[in-house]
C-alpha cells in the first residue's frame, strides 16, 4: 500500500544565512496512509505547526519535498496549490478562526462563498454537517453565543464543507476546557473511524496519545521517535514504528516542568497586570455600550469605578477610543451587500475577519484602503508580495499605512481565506 503523505529530508529555515538564522524544522522524513490517525506531538517551538503547514501546501520548505497523492507540493501550480488546499485537506486551528460577525451558518460556508458555489447548494451542505456535529439548532447564533466547544465544533463543520479525505489540526483543543476537549477529540476519532479521514493532529498534550495509530515525537525541530499504538495497529500498511504503550509516552519524554508551568503563570501575569476578569468586566461594558445600553458618560463612569477601577486617564483613553471605534465600524456596516458585486462582498468579508482580531487603530480611511487592496487580490491584480508591501506602504504612498508585521500577519490570513477560492 502507498503512502497518502510522503515527506522527503523536509527542513524549513528562517533568515537564512544571516546572523538571526533559524531552522524551524530539520530533515523530517515520514510516511502516512490513508484512514490513518497521526499525532505530531512534542514541546512549544519544536517544529509541530511548522511540519503540518508543510503538509498543507502554507509554508514553503528550505530543503526537502512533501509529496500527497504523489504530486510534489513545491511543484504545483498556482491552480492545482488551490486544488490541493480547498479539495484535499481542511484544516481546525486551537483559535478556531470564525468571524464574530457572521453567523454560524455563514461561518461554515465561508470557503464555498470563495469557491463560488451556488448558496442554496452550500446552505444544504452545512445543515447536514451541522445535524451531524450536533450545531443545527445555532446556525443562525454568532460565535459569541456558543460555548468554546461548540466553537470548535463548527470550525470542524466549516473544514469539511468541500468534504477533504485529509484533516489537518492543529492543537484543536488547546483553549477548551477538559469536557469539551474530550468531545472534539472525540468527534475528529468519529471522522477517522467511521468516515476514513486521514487526521494528522499536532498537540503538546499526552492525555490524547491513545487516539492515534502512531504517533510521530518531535524534539528540536526533529522528528526523534515514532511510536506505534499497540491497540490501533494498522495492517494494511504494516507496523511503521516501535510499539510502545503510549500511556508512558509523556513519562519518557518529559518536558513541562514545573517551573516551566510557573513561568507560565508569571507571563500570564505579565501581559495581563489587571487580571482575566477586568477584562471581561471591561468587555461586558463595552458590548452594553455597543447595544446602546448606556451612554459615553456612563461608559466612562463604569471604567472608572469598581469592580474595573481603572486609572482616570486610562478610563478616558479607552472611552475616547472606543466611541471612535464604534463610530468608524457603524459607518462600514451601512454598507448593502446586495448592491455589490460578489467580488466586493467577499472584500468587505476579509476586512471584517482582520478588523475583528485586530487590536490597533485604523482610521476610516485605512479601512476603506484596506478593503480596496484586499479587493484587487482576489480579482488577483496583484500576487501575495504586492498585496503585502502596499499593507506595509504609508498612507501618502499609496498603501495601508500597517507595520511591517501587521502587514505580514493579514496577509498569511487573507491568503489562508483565499486557498478555498
Amino acid at each position: 500500500m502507498k503512502p497518502t503523505i510522503k515527506v522527503n529530508n523536509l527542513s524549513v529555515a528562517y533568515n537564512l544565512g544571516k546572523s538571526a538564522e533559524f531552522w524551524a524544522l530539520k530533515d523530517a522524513s515520514l510516511e502516512i496512509y490513508q484512514g490513518e490517525y497521526i499525532i505530531i506531538y512534542g514541546p512549544s517551538g519544536c517544529g509541530k505547526s511548522t511540519l503540518l503547514y508543510c503538509l498543507a501546501g502554507l509554508e514553503t520548505p528550505t530543503k526537502g519535498e512533501v509529496l500527497v497523492d504523489g504530486d510534489n507540493l513545491s511543484k504545483l501550480s498556482g491552480k492545482q496549490m488551490e486544488y490541493h488546499r480547498r479539495l484535499k485537506i481542511g484544516i481546525v486551528f486551537q483559535s478556531f478562526n470564525l468571524i464574530s460577525t457572521l453567523s454560524v451558518l455563514d461561518n461554515i460556508t465561508l470557503p464555498q462563498v470563495f469557491g463560488n458555489i451556488d448558496r442554496e447548494k452550500r446552505i444544504k451542505k452545512a445543515k447536514i454537517l451541522s445535524e451531524k456535529f450536533g450545531i443545527a439548532d445555532f446556525l443562525h447564533r454568532f460565535p459569541k453565543e456558543l460555548s468554546g466547544g461548540q466553537q470548535q465544533r463548527v470550525a470542524i463543520t466549516r473544514s469539511l464543507i468541500y468534504s477533504p479525505p485529509i484533516l489537518l489540526a492543529d492543537e484543536p483543543v488547546g483553549n477548551l476546557d477538559s469536557n469539551s476537549a474530550e468531545i472534539t477529540m472525540k468527534f475528529l476519532s468519529e471522522l477517522n473511524e467511521k468516515e476514513g479521514k486521514t487526521i494528522i493532529l499536532v498537540t503538546h498534550d499526552p492525555h490524547y496519545l491513545h487516539y492515534a495509530n502512531r504517533v510521530f515525537y518531535m524534539k528540536d525541530s526533529k522528528i526523534t521517535k515514532v511510536v506505534v499504538n499497540p491497540k490501533k495497529v494498522n495492517k494494511s500498511y504494516g507496523v511503521k514504528g516501535e510499539i510502545t504503550d503510549l500511556e508512558k509516552l509523556s513519562i519518557m519524554y518529559p518536558y513541562l516542568t514545573e517551573t516551566k508551568l510557573k513561568a507560565k503563570m508569571i507571563l500570564n501575569h505579565l501581559l495581563l497586570p489587571h487580571g482575566i476578569e477586568v477584562y471581561d468586566k471591561i468587555e461586558e461594558v463595552l458590548d452594553r455600550y455597543l447595544l446602546r445600553k448606556i451612554t459615553e458618560k456612563d461608559l466612562l463612569e463604569s471604567l472608572n469605578k469598581p469592580p474595573i477601577n481603572l486609572y482616570v486617564q486610562t478610563a478616558r483613553k479607552l472611552t475616547e477610543k472606543a466611541v471612535k471605534l464604534f463610530e468608524e465600524i457603524e459607518e462600514l456596516e451601512q454598507e448593502e451587500l446586495s448592491e455589490i458585486t460578489p467580488d466586493e462582498e467577499k472584500a468587505i468579508i476579509l476586512r471584517r475577519l482582520l478588523l475583528d482580531r485586530y487590536q490597533g487603530d485604523l482610521s476610516l480611511h485605512q479601512t476603506e484602503r484596506l478593503k480596496g487592496v484586499i479587493l484587487k487580490r482576489i480579482k488577483k491584480e496583484i500576487m501575495r508580495k504586492d498585496l503585502q508591501r502596499i499593507l506595509d506602504a504609508p498612507i501618502k504612498s499609496g498603501g495601508v499605512g500597517l507595520n511591517s508585521r501587521t502587514a505580514k500577519k493579514f496577509t498569511s490570513e487573507i491568503e489562508l481565506i483565499l486557498m478555498n477560492k
